[in-house]
């Protein structure tokens, strides 16, 4: 479904171009979005100082890559052959730079101090395959058809820049981003987190904001993609000594890295183990450690999963990745209709009249937002229609056999029975459902059991 709005996107863009031909400046705009259109996911990591930006898109790489000094500019991550990286000025010619690696944080690039537009690094990397990362301070850029946006807390003031800058629920996740920090850094931080994240995405007024909202610690994220044997093995010397006394020095940071506790593990190695993980991931590791990490390995699995990384790839992948067709449709859209609106043309109202009613009419967006709100609980539907319901709009596959929940090599005659059953069911539901809110999924649902008819047909 969303290839025939990317499709449909796309012709319209043609139009537009041969309306405007002769006009350089609509000219340029409308094949820079043409192409955009086919390029990879375009997904903003944004936030603001010390949330963490640079830190989630190394746990997302897998690999010490970012901070790349590049004068405060934003910085896009691209898959390549090989590392490297290219500045774009403003009004010259881009050119490549090596990438100098910081001896503890990330890489540098020679770059002017002022006028620079943007800076690439490629990287070879299958997270970038099918998405580009962006790192920028600017809470909802232009230049990104998904965000995610890192706050230190779920208040209005981390919020307000989302709201400033009309952030579209559609296509942003909100992310409590430091959450081994929550309640004093305890063992059970994590935890506590994602209880505050699962309770407060149901808010009206985060969820206007985003999908979905998520707990992730992006620095035991990244150490535990990037651990190294001689940090597992720090770890393993404090799980190892007498409980008691190892339990005592993990209360502060003074008392980690001071004298006084354990001889036999340097303060050097302690020191860096605290700069890698904090404290409160420090304790994750040695809890894990006394448990079932047995090897840098498995400690380093463990850790991505307690972190909340695990989560955040999953509805990268659900939510922005797989739903990239009308993402990447509807910021096409949204820039068609700023350039009818800037530009006098004969052909502007026409084809302005074409961009409202395919916002207005894309039933893809309508299945992104009921995903979003099932997902979150903003709209609850009895326990297997909910199940039914997220599989039918697309939630487990785009395919016609994935909605269904039928085996792939099923024949199109054997979807037949199934999606017209299904239709039934919904239309049933879009008058039993007890809530308005439970008739209007029940109608979005529908929408989607006719798509397939539509198309079986």
């Amino acid at each position: 479904m969303s290839d025939d709005l990317e499709r449909r996107v796309g012709e319209l863009l043609d139009r537009a171009a041969l309306a405007f031909r002769g006009h350089a400046r609509a000219e340029n705009w409308l094949r820079h979005h043409r192409v955009r259109l086919g390029e990879p996911l375009r997904v903003a990591v944004t936030g603001g100082a010390q949330s963490g930006k640079s830190t989630l898109v190394n746990a997302l790489i897998g690999e010490n890559v970012a901070p790349v000094g590049a004068n405060g500019g934003p910085v896009w991550f691209h898959d390549g052959t090989r590392p490297g990286a290219r500045v774009f000025p403003e009004g010259a010619p881009s050119f490549p730079v090596p990438l100098e690696r910081d001896a503890r944080r990330g890489h540098a690039v020679a770059v002017p101090a002022a006028g620079i537009r943007s800076v690439v690094v490629e990287w070879p990397c299958r997270a970038l395959r099918h998405t580009r990362l962006l790192e920028t301070a600017e809470a909802v850029p232009s230049e990104a058809d998904a965000v995610l946006h890192l706050v230190r807390h779920l208040d209005d003031g981390e919020l307000a820049p989302l709201r400033a800058a009309g952030a579209h629920p559609v296509h942003t996740l909100v992310l409590l981003s430091r959450a081994d920090e929550t309640a004093g850094g305890r063992t059970d931080a994590l935890l506590t987190a994602k209880r505050i994240a699962r309770r407060r995405r149901t808010e009206p007024r985060i969820g206007a904001l985003g999908q979905d909202v998520l707990a992730i610690s992006a620095r035991i994220a990244h150490a535990g993609r990037t651990l190294r044997e001689e940090e597992y093995a720090t770890v393993a010397a404090v799980a190892g000594l007498d409980r008691p006394e190892a339990e005592a020095h993990l209360l502060s940071t003074d008392r980690f890295t001071g004298a006084a506790f354990a001889p036999s593990i340097p303060p050097g190695r302690r020191a860096a183990l605290l700069d890698r993980l904090g404290l409160g991931g420090v304790r994750l590791a040695v809890t894990l450690a006394r448990t079932t990490a047995r090897s840098r390995a498995a400690l380093g699995e463990q850790l991505v999963r307690q972190s909340g990384l695990t989560e955040l790839q999953a509805s990268i992948s659900d939510l922005l990745t797989a739903r990239r067709g009308v993402l990447k449709a509807r910021v096409a859209l949204v820039a068609l209709g700023q350039l009818l609106r800037a530009e006098r043309h004969p052909a502007a109202g026409h084809l302005a009249a074409e961009v409202e009613l395919l916002l207005a009419g894309a039933h893809e967006v309508r299945e992104l937002r009921l995903l979003a709100a099932l997902r979150t609980g903003r709209v609850a539907l009895p326990g297997d229609l909910a199940v039914e319901a997220r599989r039918l709009i697309g939630g487990d596959g785009g395919a016609h056999c994935e909605r269904l929940g039928l085996d792939p090599h099923t024949p199109p005659e054997g979807l037949w029975p199934a999606a017209e059953s299904a239709a039934l069911r919904w239309h049933e539901q879009t008058t039993a459902a007890g809530t308005a809110g439970g008739r209007r999924a029940a109608e979005v649902v529908l929408r989607s059991c006719t798509a397939i008819l539509d198309a079986l047909g």
